[in-house]
């Protein structure tokens, strides 16, 4: 039988999901995306990953991490900067540096919109790093495709690297404190016939190249790679192109947050198409017409451009919150967690990696514009006014509504600028000039920056569950939040002393109330700041018995582990936007793994509209659609479901685990009469200890410690057990149900 057309597209994007990229540019681009998407989801996966038990009847903590910046590079506005720049904190919040200046918001500029005397001290505080290895340690950290997953194809791209160009920024600003990142508007080369030319690929700003494409003069000629060789490479012009004005258009008039936090490496499968045109796919072409290493994702960051050129697309993204989101949404509102059409590092409440204790969603915060930068508005001009405020930029008035445009370097082709522009930089476009030669690197000494100890333990627990195996035991955990105690770092402070402060900052937290707020990392790490010099360690976990208490602390139920991979309740997607995995870190680590990315789904694909569970059908004719809120959630297509983020933003209103939504009934099947399976016999046990009513009085039909639907005894239907279907919840509700009958 002849196959239709829509067919035939089908089975060619089943082979090559990149079939229907309309450019070379594009297809290219695509399969990168595509590629690294394969190798994040190849990466090892996180098996449940919660804290080991506590002895002595404590209570459970968990995988979370308290939210002390024990770096400059965590810090989210200018007081916690100016510790680690040594400055002084005036009472009012005012922060004064050493050389008297005061430390002020970064204004990020276009970068040829600098002065010299700005251009020249970024140029050599780039250089700077380069020097003392935190360039190329930084730049290591972008091309970890498996470890950095969440960096590039799918909704996470861009604030993965609105993180990471802030961290750039601050490395800056420990060697120059009055410094900015600078974008670079790639516009100003589209305006250009060949876009090439321009003076931005001169010694004059960031370097030209040789006949073999080593950038081998300008401010960052000699610049090992990581891959080592001897000079950055760079193919300008040979493919893609610059950003132009119709991309940023495309993006400023999308409504949605999906079409801007885009799935740019869908699977067969997700109901989100790939579009071409959104800030991802462009982004890349800017990286392809750059070429060289910036050509591929695993060696882009080695030239200094990546940088100015993220901060670009940073700013079109800020543009398009400022001017399409509310306040709020702009820090809830993100894709669907879906594992067909992104890898769950993109999920929302997922690590995000190598930045924890920071999530996906953490990067949408309004606190990165509100106190740490700011972007100048972009060079224009009029026909009053011909002038775009810099000596490597023109207006073009040629070609139709006055734009700005990038100054040409030696050779560039001008002839199609005939309204008297000066759009040479340095001379006329066509006259042969010799080129001075490069300068070299100086040889000055790099600003010293002292050493900050960043190998720091989560919780206090660490040294305790460390001895007891743990750190092989459980790795999932204790590899993220016990890095110190498992080795994984080598501190400069001892390890085994129970009174003294590791971090500089201890004493100032402590007046602060930090060691109330942040109970968990004040107690590990500021213990003589916080008081804790009277008892040690081991007996807050239950590891030192040579202490005898006559008080007996009462068990409390701990979340047990099982075999399967789920959330207990349809609400958790929501209550991850709502930054509930850190504000109600317990309960939700234990019934919203997925969503809180403490485990990844193997044998289902989170996100579908699917059954999750094999034995889902046969449940749901038992009625327990209805009943059960674990149905819910995971088994959507026999339950029907499937609910949009907006259903749940009405549905989910209130506290995290105050609501339990059911399916709504729908007529009774008839049924066959069978036996009551296994798992309507016998109490339920909850960490080896019978319980029957709620832990923690959350009643409402939710248990307060869900524990997934896989592992467990085999049911009546053959399969594994969804522990709900043993909770004292399920016990009450049949003996109210025979009661009535």
């Amino acid at each position: 039988l002849p196959l239709s057309l829509e067919t035939v597209t089908s089975l060619v994007q089943a082979q090559d999901p990149c079939a229907s990229a309309p450019t070379a540019a594009a297809k290219v681009i695509c399969h990168q995306l595509h590629k690294w998407d394969e190798a994040a989801r190849a990466a090892k996966k996180t098996l449940v990953a919660l804290p080991p038990g506590i002895a002595a009847g404590k209570n459970a903590i968990a995988a979370e991490l308290a939210p002390i910046a024990s770096s400059i590079y965590q810090c989210m506005d200018l007081q916690c900067m100016c510790t680690y720049l040594r400055g002084n904190l005036a009472p009012n919040g005012a922060c004064t540096l050493p050389n008297g200046q005061p430390l002020r918001k970064a204004i990020r500029k276009e970068l040829r919109m600098m002065s010299d005397d700005e251009r020249e001290r970024f140029n050599q505080a780039v250089r700077t790093l380069k020097q003392n290895g935190e360039f190329d340690r930084i730049s290591r950290i972008h091309a970890q495709s498996t470890r950095v997953g969440g960096a590039h194809s799918g909704p996470a791209f861009l604030p993965w690297h609105r993180e990471f160009s802030k961290r750039f920024e601050f490395a800056l600003r420990q060697v120059d404190p009055s410094l900015a990142l600078p974008y670079w508007d790639s516009t100003l080369e589209s305006a250009l016939p060949r876009p090439a030319d321009s003076a931005m690929f001169s010694a004059a700003l960031m370097g030209d190249t040789n006949a073999q494409g080593l950038v081998d003069n300008g401010p960052f000629a000699g610049f090992r790679t990581l891959e080592g060789l001897p000079h950055v490479k760079r193919a300008v012009g040979k493919e893609g192109a610059p950003f132009k004005q119709s991309d940023i258009d495309f993006v400023m008039n999308q409504n949605q947050v999906d079409q801007v936090l885009a799935f740019s490496a869908p699977r067969q499968g997700c109901p989100y198409r790939t579009d071409y045109n959104c800030l991802e796919y462009t982004h890349g072409n800017g990286h392809l017409f750059v070429g060289g290493d910036m050509y591929d994702t695993a060696t882009s960051a080695n030239d200094p451009l990546f940088y100015p050129h993220h901060s670009f697309v940073d700013f079109i993204w800020e543009q398009w919150r400022q001017q399409r989101q509310t306040r709020a949404d702009r820090e809830t509102l993100y894709p669907p967690d879906n594992q067909l059409c992104a890898s769950p590092q993109h999920f929302a409440a997922a690590n995000m990696n190598p930045f924890t204790p920071m999530r996906n969603i953490d990067g949408l915060s309004n606190k990165y514009t509100d106190n740490l930068y700011e972007y100048a508005a972009r060079p224009f001009c009029t026909r009053a006014l011909p002038n775009c405020g810099s000596k490597f930029l023109f207006c073009d008035l040629s070609h139709g509504q006055p734009r700005c445009a990038a100054k040409m370097k030696v050779g560039g082709n001008c002839g199609t600028f005939v309204m008297g522009e000066d759009s040479c930089y340095m001379g006329s476009c066509t006259a042969i000039v010799v080129t001075p030669p490069p300068r070299p690197i100086p040889t000055v000494a790099p600003v010293v920056v002292a050493p900050q100890e960043t190998c720091f333990n989560e919780n206090q627990c660490c040294g305790t569950w460390a001895a007891h195996g743990e750190c092989t035991r459980n790795v999932a955990y204790m590899d993220d939040w016990c890095k110190a105690s498992c080795g994984h770092c080598r501190p400069q402070y001892r390890l085994v002393d129970d009174c003294s402060d590791r971090h500089k900052n201890c004493r100032t937290w402590s007046s602060t109330g930090e060691c109330n707020r942040n109970a968990l990392w004040m107690t590990e790490n500021c213990r003589m700041s916080c008081n804790k010099c009277g008892t040690t360690r081991a007996f807050e976990c239950g590891g030192e018995t040579a202490v005898v208490t006559t008080t007996a602390h009462p068990q409390q139920p701990q979340c047990e582990a099982s075999d399967g991979c789920y959330n207990e309740n349809v609400c958790c997607a929501y209550w991850s936007l709502l930054g509930e995995c850190r504000k109600s870190p317990a309960w939700m680590a234990c019934n919203c793994r997925v969503s809180c990315g403490h485990c990844v789904p193997l044998d289902y694909g989170y996100g579908s509209c699917l059954d999750y569970h094999r034995d889902c059908a046969g449940w749901a004719r038992q009625g327990e659609c209805e009943k059960n809120p674990w149905m819910s959630e995971n088994c959507r297509a026999s339950c029907r479901t499937c609910y949009s983020q907006f259903d749940l933003r009405s549905m989910c209103r209130g506290p995290v685990g105050s609501v339990a939504p059911v399916a709504t009934a729908r007529p009774r099947q008839p049924t066959v009469t069978r036996p009551p399976p296994r798992w309507q016999q016998g109490g339920f046990r909850f960490g080896g200890v019978d319980y029957d009513d709620d832990w923690g009085g959350m009643g409402g039909g939710l248990m307060s410690w869900g524990t997934g639907g896989g592992g467990g005894i085999a049911n009546g239907w053959g399969g594994p057990m969804p522990l709900w279907q043993r909770s004292a919840w399920f016990k009450r509700a049949r003996a109210r149900r025979s009661k009535n009958d």
